[in-house]
């Protein structure tokens, strides 16, 4: 019974390391040395959910049979399960996983601090999102089966306004000292462009940005959360199937 309900107990993280989103979470928790299970998960697929790190001897993740049912209706990932009470949205369980911990160094409970973090969060989805729809998405599927179609240049003026922002401060929230969660989501999204993983933007045009995600990427647990995407871009690469890198100089132009 004891065993069981350490069981019931156990925070479980519902994803793929190849999802922005995902990434994000399991890398606060990684940061944070959280005792978690990654559960592999592709809803919108016939395939079951899998263990992140468990393989087989030619390689294929083993199927996890005893939580192969997705617990979530949203059918998209990342899905929190903790203690009976599940949740989807990378952003609500990361807002609820600091404030269940009191993570006050990454969500300060200050009310203005914590209302830019908020502001960040809701201005993400149709912002810096936009740089997997166009750079990320077209080496996975179809450019036309996407439900949001990418718009390069509104992802470059994204990343127009981070740079801007970087020019004045560390982080993206003025007056952290250190990264929030926004930090991280934000990071999730960018950093997979860069030449170790996709290799498909140029940031020289942000070199503000490219000194933030050095400071990103000496955080704890940065290599062990991005190691599913680089053994990811490693086979796509291989299989010669990552588009080219954009001049994205004229995004930057169009976005000016």
């Amino acid at each position: 019974e004891r065993g069981r309900n350490a069981e019931e107990r156990m925070l479980r993280l519902f994803g793929t390391p190849v999802s922005q989103p995902t990434r994000a979470v399991m890398w606060t928790l990684l940061m944070k040395r959280i005792d978690f299970q990654s559960v592999f998960s592709l809803p919108h697929s016939n395939k079951a959910n899998l263990p992140f790190s468990e393989d087989d001897d030619a390689g294929r993740p083993r199927v996890d049979t005893e939580h192969s049912a997705f617990p979530h209706p949203s059918r998209s990932v990342p899905v929190l399960q903790h203690d009976g009470f599940v949740l989807s949205e990378s952003h609500a369980i990361l807002t609820y996983l600091a404030d269940t911990h009191a993570w006050n160094d990454l969500y300060p409970t200050e009310t203005k601090t914590r209302a830019k973090i908020n502001e960040y969060l809701h201005w993400h989805h149709r912002s810096i999102r936009e740089l997997t729809y166009a750079f990320f998405a077209p080496s996975a599927t179809a450019t036309e089966s996407l439900t949001n179609p990418p718009q390069s240049t509104k992802a470059a003026k994204a990343l127009n306004r981070i740079n801007e922002v970087l020019k004045h401060q560390p982080y993206l929230v003025e007056g952290m000292e250190g990264p929030s969660i926004g930090d991280i989501s934000c990071y999730a999204e960018v950093a997979q462009l860069k030449p170790e993983f996709l290799d498909v933007y140029d940031f020289s045009n942000h070199v503000e940005v490219l000194r933030w995600m050095e400071r990103m990427e000496g955080l704890s647990g940065h290599d062990e959360a991005h190691d599913g995407l680089a053994k990811y871009c490693a086979r796509m690469k291989k299989l010669g199937k990552l588009p080219a890198k954009h001049d994205t100089s004229v995004f930057v132009r169009d976005a000016m």
